[in-house]
């Protein structure tokens, strides 16, 4: 359990707050933590907010639930940069990622880590509703409410700050943690800065509106994204959605937006398929989707998105031939959409049929060259068809293209095995667990690469300086987690 103290953690007064007004929930809070703060400079330098946003990260990936599906996070990516696209000022570099969560909520953490709960994106009827949600939580980060709240508490180490922070986002599955935090909080200061943090959540709906239009998004759709949640209060007998609890909605909060809202231009009507097609992945991918819009009474999704769906929820409940059925009309519509092909040849590899697969993909490539998610699962149908050194090659092209899908390093790993190069498999898995955090186990894999002896000179050189880095940074983290407790 994580230990507090008064005298080394005054800033977490901030996070605190809203606790002590509300019935103890602290995963309710996780969207609360970047009310906190003042628009002064930082105390917090690139590098260390850099380090605490992979902590926290670390922290997030070990206790939630994450749905990992890599084409629900290129989608939010994307309307992630759509939206901080025209910020020129020390642009924070937006990463999204997505909670398994039924409940309507949202969150920023730090380094412009912001988490969307699946029961949000299902929530949401437009892709407006959703990206205003994002605006919201890209405008925290921008105006750095979260970095300010460490002025007060410099001389915490960023390792306990990540940890605490990822603690009130996941006290909800350990009680003990929100205790140990309020434990360390002034309670005489509970009404103040409740007020200050809703004076931050009408500045980030001002900003969020702005982020909108200039992503040429309809700022209209944040009010109509509050009546999402007035209603979804309404159905549940008064009580709050989790979004609510942790950004306070007042009658004040929403004039203002209404009346900012009506100062921008008209927009017009976008095509919401892509982001139905989305829905449709997390209401099939998620494992608990509380409410469903593609299963309620008059629901307004567009034909192939309702298709979509059908052919994923057949593959779901093993049924291939119905997913076909679904899916086949979708491929012939001459819709340029990777997640039909990328979903076409995955009923075929859950079927183990991997040749069918191989020559959907291969003709997808053709439509989408060197897509990421299309070659990973190129890889697998190689794979399954015994054509292990096709795969290295076609994940070792990927790779070096896009490094961050760290997704890709998995398969690369077992590609290379299959060959019996286990010191690059090793290296493959080094990186995977440097991307999520898991230095130690990174060291270690890089030393089961070295001591292997089969690398040539350069790779040989270039896994022992790569590794000399990773420990570096790890003792870096065993003295910062020593020093919490003195």
């Amino acid at each position: 359990m994580l230990t507090c103290n008064n005298t080394s953690l005054p800033w977490i007064i901030f996070f605190c707050c809203f606790v002590l007004v509300t019935p103890l929930n602290a995963a309710n809070l996780a969207a609360q933590l970047p009310d906190i703060g003042d628009a002064g400079s930082s105390v917090l330098t690139p590098r260390q907010e850099k380090r605490l946003g992979q902590e926290f990260m670390r922290s997030v990936r070990q206790s939630l639930t994450l749905l990992n599906d890599p084409l629900s996070k290129t989608y939010l990516q994307n309307l992630a940069d759509r939206l901080q696209s025209k910020i020129t000022d020390n642009n924070p570099g937006i990463t999204v990622f997505i909670v398994d969560d039924p409940t309507i909520n949202a969150f920023a953490g730090p380094g412009g880590y912001i988490g969307i709960h699946t029961g949000l994106i299902l929530a949401a009827r437009t892709e407006g509703e959703l990206a205003s949600v994002l605006a919201h939580e890209i405008a925290h980060v921008t105006q750095r409410h979260l970095v300010r709240a460490f002025e007060a508490g410099s001389k915490t180490n960023l390792v306990t700050m990540g940890a605490i922070i990822a603690a009130i986002v996941l006290g909800g599955d350990n009680p003990q943690v929100g205790e140990a935090v309020i434990a360390s909080t002034v309670a005489g200061n509970a009404q103040q800065q409740l007020t200050f943090s809703r004076n931050h959540e009408q500045e980030a709906d001002r900003v969020g509106l702005d982020l909108l239009a200039s992503a040429n998004i309809d700022p209209r759709k944040m009010v109509s994204f509050f009546e999402v949640l007035q209603q979804q209060q309404r159905t549940t007998g008064g009580t709050f959605p989790e979004f609510l609890l942790t950004h306070p909605l007042t009658l004040a909060r929403i004039a203002d937006t209404r009346n900012r809202a009506q100062q921008y231009a008209q927009y017009a009507l976008t095509d919401n398929t892509p982001f139905q097609l989305i829905q449709a992945r997390t209401a099939t991918l998620a494992r608990k989707t509380g409410s469903n819009p593609f299963t309620q009474a008059g629901s307004t999704m567009s034909k192939n998105a309702l298709q979509y769906y059908l052919a994923l929820a057949a593959a779901k409940s093993n049924n291939y031939s119905q997913a076909r059925t679904h899916i086949q009309p979708l491929l012939q519509a001459n819709e340029r959409r990777v997640l039909y092909h990328f979903s076409a040849a995955n009923i075929e590899l859950t079927d183990n049929q991997p040749e069918k697969a191989r020559k959907i993909i291969v003709k997808a490539l053709d439509l989408f060259p060197g897509d990421p998610s299309l070659t990973k699962l190129y890889a697998e149908a190689l794979l399954q068809l015994k054509q292990p050194q096709l795969a290295f090659d076609a994940l070792k092209i990927a790779i070096r293209k896009h490094p961050a899908k760290y997704y890709l390093y998995q398969s690369y790993a077992k590609a290379a095995s299959s060959l019996g190069n286990n010191a690059e498999a090793y290296r493959a898995l080094a990186e995977y667990h440097v991307a999520l955090g898991n230095l130690r186990q990174a060291v270690d894999h890089l030393d089961q690469a070295i001591s292997a002896g089969t690398l040539d000179q350069y790779d040989q050189l270039s896994a022992e300086a790569r590794q000399k880095e990773l420990k570096s940074e790890v003792f870096i983290r065993k003295q910062e987690s020593e020093s919490k407790d003195q």
